[in-house]
């Protein structure tokens, strides 16, 4: 089977969703499938130009990625235009790979973004989307057609199946609920806490809740930035990752709170680093918010799983999304968008050492059931039954 995975992203990218879905690809092409990943050939950020993302991302090399050609202003524009623009150009290029492409009527094309698949409707029935989260807009159109014209649809939790059966009639038989998966060879490493922290250059002393992952408003940060002032002495909180922009914005909030000592923005780090982080620190956060569909439905973070096969105990907001995968005694939950909240959960994990072992056990456990290789399994499974169930149909 062959397969193209279509996607405007920037490859490599020190956003999430780059790494992401590589990942998946990777895992297809493990399962046999012949894959590519066609990509707008954009300019990078100065640090990643020329970067193999392969290799900045740490993922085996079994499959092609082809750049086409896109008008790319958006390194000196601001705004939506430059991106329209970019976006617009891709699926025009793409209409065009397609329309030369040997083979178009027995090829699978795979995204992840129903905008990126505009043009493509008209070339091929074989479409399938990939959905974390969709943009809503005056142009709900896109979405409308896009959920009517994908011969399947892999949602990411079930909140968000139920949402896109309730907001645009999609039946229930086309979507398969496939939520993200872990490398657990490489997260549920066992070294010590101690044995981490030397290795990153982390002191020993003082308790770590750790947060890992892009420092958007939909992903809690500002609400976990404010769980500062209910810490205790020797608590500190490590926020890992961001963009360059996000990074310096989340600085400047930090000196204009007055330089909380028990806040540390650490930045971006290696990915091949991230394993030491997790075991580097006491507790691992995720604040999604609940005031965006965003953080609570739409979203279940690859974090989870990582934080999940990690062995640490995990405090993470109450919504749908976290709660479709992080069960009842899995994990610490509290309200969203509540500072103090996350504080309390944060000491109940202090408070009984033995019972949050107990926790980190459980989820350790359903970890190891969350692999890259049987997600792959179960999508390509559903793509030859939805692919035969249209031949049959013919």
């Amino acid at each position: 089977m062959k397969l193209v995975c279509v996607s405007h992203w920037r490859f490599p990218s020190e956003k999430t969703m780059a790494p992401y879905m590589m990942r998946v690809l990777e895992s297809f092409a493990r399962e046999g499938m012949e894959v590519e990943l066609w990509a707008p050939r954009r300019q990078n950020i100065p640090e990643l130009v020329h970067t193999d993302p392969f290799d900045y991302h740490l993922i085996e090399r079994n499959f092609t990625i082809r750049k086409l050609p896109v008008i790319d202003i958006m390194p000196f524009t601001a705004g939506k235009f430059g991106f329209l623009l970019m976006l617009g150009s891709f699926v025009v290029s793409v209409f065009f790979k397609m329309l030369f492409l040997k083979d178009r009527k027995n090829t699978i094309f795979y995204f992840f973004d129903l905008r990126d698949a505009f043009t493509a409707h008209w070339l091929s029935t074989n479409t399938f989307s990939e959905i974390h989260m969709y943009y809503r807009s005056g142009l709900d159109f896109i979405n409308r057609r896009g959920f009517n014209l994908m011969r399947g649809i892999i949602a990411a939790t079930k909140p968000l199946r139920t949402e896109i059966m309730r907001d645009y009639g999609v039946s229930e038989e086309k979507i398969l609920y496939a939520p993200c998966g872990v490398n657990f060879e490489r997260f549920g490493i066992d070294m010590p806490q101690a044995a981490a922290r030397t290795k990153l250059g982390l002191p020993l002393e003082g308790k770590i809740i750790l947060y890992v992952g892009h420092l958007f408003p939909v992903k809690g940060v500002d609400v976990l930035f404010d769980t500062h002032q209910y810490l205790k002495e020797g608590e500190i909180i490590y926020f890992v990752g961001g963009t360059d922009e996000d990074i310096a914005s989340f600085k400047q909030k930090w000196q204009d709170a007055g330089s909380p000592k028990n806040i540390v923005i650490a930045g971006r780090k290696p990915h091949g680093d991230i394993p030491l982080w997790l075991r580097a620190a006491d507790i691992l956060s995720i604040p999604n918010t609940a005031k965006e569909a965003a953080g609570a439905i739409e979203s279940s973070p690859s974090k989870l799983m990582e934080y999940m096969a990690s062995g640490r105990p995990i405090v993470a907001s109450d919504v749908p999304g976290i709660r479709d995968v992080l069960l009842e005694g899995m994990g610490y939950f509290a309200e969203p968008d509540n500072a103090k909240a996350i504080a309390d959960a944060v000491h109940e994990v202090f408070a009984s050492p033995q019972e949050a072992e107990v926790r980190v056990g459980r989820a350790r456990e359903a970890a190891k059931d969350l692999s890259w290789e049987g997600r792959a399994k179960s999508v390509r499974a559903f793509i030859e039954r939805k692919t035969l169930d249209e031949q049959n149909h013919l």
